[in-house]
């Protein structure tokens, strides 16, 4: 018997193992455990009541200070603001640890930036904090920042002298770690073929052959250290024209022998055709931009999504553009449409590292049902997470926010994980669910500007270490 159940209080009656599958879109296909045929407990798709959980993965290319605070105040939190009055949607981004880019070009028209004003943490490839590393911390803290976005801006013009190295990443990490960051769980590839830290496509070689960063014999091999300091899942740069997912995790075998979870993202719409000698050729129209924001998130889309039920990740560069103003108008509507459908229960949006470790937690997810003999309720207890790739665990319970049950009557159910009730204040329960709370919205307008005194607040912070 599970450490932690009280001996004696307990009936054997939980053996009975039905491999059933449920198609409704709001259902998982987990195994359906039951403790007999009258009674059934399904592991519902989603949080109650959504039906469908949408991520948007934002890259930091050409990324400013102004043109965040912009995007991110307007999403994230309630304030009015220059977009007009805030959505409150969970959507975090991207940052670079470097800039080395000598590409031409304007990255904003307020201030004629370059990609030499790119919002980085080190002032380009030196070992000095830049004046954006005290904001950047703050908004990793904050939730506004979950993704390494390669290991910075590496593109370069072609005949360009390479500078990346496998020091930068560890000086940056070990940055990070003394700073007390928290975890970035997520990576997503960047740029052009003199990012040759990037990982996760080196097999496929070809264009992908630059991809030395999983290469443990190169000396751009990093794959190792991010993997040491968290990172569980990886974008390996690859364009995709699928919008939904029953699942946007799938293991990938990296060059050294290790185990990464790369994920899917939508990109753009493809046309493919054969030449007469029989070679497939691949049109895409990329949509990744925020003048594309729109029609990424179009209703009919959506509305797709919340039928047939699932996942969607679409891939932007929320702050790409030079323009005043970050987002344009469709784009507004667009993440206003967006948010009312989350009001109204249909769509959870979520910050890409949330949706990718919820994705992982409830397909791995194992449980088993019996009868407290003392107080005569169903206990659904969650007894492991099966990972393949960085290996199975037990979770504690606030791993499990957002998985739901689909229940007879919740009022006679009990939650616990691994023998341990979950806190009767993160459980959440209607007629016929009960779960384990989503993360409390946090809509909170975290926009620091330099030299402000809340930025004065947050360098005195650092320098303190």
């Amino acid at each position: 018997m599970r450490k932690g159940i009280i001996m004696g209080s307990l009936l054997s009656l939980f053996i009975l193992v039905t491999p059933s599958i449920t198609y409704a879109s709001t259902l998982s296909t987990a195994t359906t455990v039951s403790i007999s045929k009258q009674v059934n407990i399904h592991l519902r798709a989603f949080p109650y009541p959504y039906r469908a959980m949408l991520s948007i993965d934002s890259d930091a290319d050409h990324v400013d200070l102004r043109k965040f605070n912009i995007v991110h105040a307007f999403i994230n939190s309630k304030a009015e603001t220059p977009l007009g009055q805030g959505l409150g949607l969970d959507v975090s981004d991207s940052f670079f640890l470097y800039d080395d880019s000598n590409l031409p070009g304007p990255i904003d028209v307020v201030g004629s930036k370059t990609v030499a004003n790119e919002m980085t943490l080190f002032k380009g490839i030196s070992d000095q904090p830049s004046v954006y590393a005290p904001i950047l911390l703050d908004y990793m803290r904050h939730g506004w920042i979950d993704t390494f976005h390669s290991s910075g801006d590496f593109s370069r013009l072609p005949g360009s002298k390479q500078h990346f190295s496998r020091q930068l990443v560890v000086q940056a990490l070990a940055w990070l770690a003394k700073h007390h960051a928290p975890a970035i769980a997520d990576l997503t590839d960047h740029g052009n073929q003199y990012n040759v830290g990037n990982f996760g496509s080196y097999h496929s070689q070809g264009f992908y052959a630059y991809q030395q960063g999983e290469v443990p014999t190169s000396p751009y091999y990093v794959a190792d250290l991010y993997q040491h300091e968290g990172v569980h899942f990886l974008w390996p740069d690859r364009f995709d024209s699928k919008y939904r997912r029953s699942t946007e995790i799938y293991p990938i075998r990296l060059a050294d022998g290790s185990m990464i979870w790369g994920f899917h993202r939508f990109t753009g719409y493809v046309r493919t055709w054969r030449t007469p000698k029989g070679y497939r050729m691949d049109h895409w129209r990329l949509v990744w931009t925020p003048d594309g924001l729109w029609e990424e998130l179009l209703p009919s889309s959506l509305q797709r999504l919340i039928s047939r039920g699932g996942y969607a990740i679409v891939a932007n560069h929320l702050e790409g553009n030079e323009d005043y103003t970050p987002l344009n108008s469709s784009d507004v509507e667009a993440l206003v449409h967006l948010a009312h459908l989350q009001d109204q229960g249909k769509i959870l949006v979520a910050r890409t590292s949330r949706l990718l470790f919820y994705n992982l937690i409830h397909q791995g997810l194992r449980y088993r049902v019996y009868k407290d003999a003392q107080n005569q309720k169903t206990v659904i207890d969650i007894t492991k997470i099966i990972d393949p790739v960085d290996g199975n665990f037990v979770p504690s319970w606030k791993q499990l926010r957002g998985v739901t049950f689909l229940v007879p009557q919740s009022s006679s159910v009990q939650l616990v994980v691994d023998g341990q009730p979950v806190p009767a204040t993160d459980v959440v329960l209607s007629a016929n669910t009960i779960g384990i709370a989503w993360y409390p919205p946090d809509t909170t307008d975290w926009a620091v500007s330099l030299h402000s005194k809340a930025y004065e607040k947050l360098v005195k912070s650092m320098n303190k270490g």
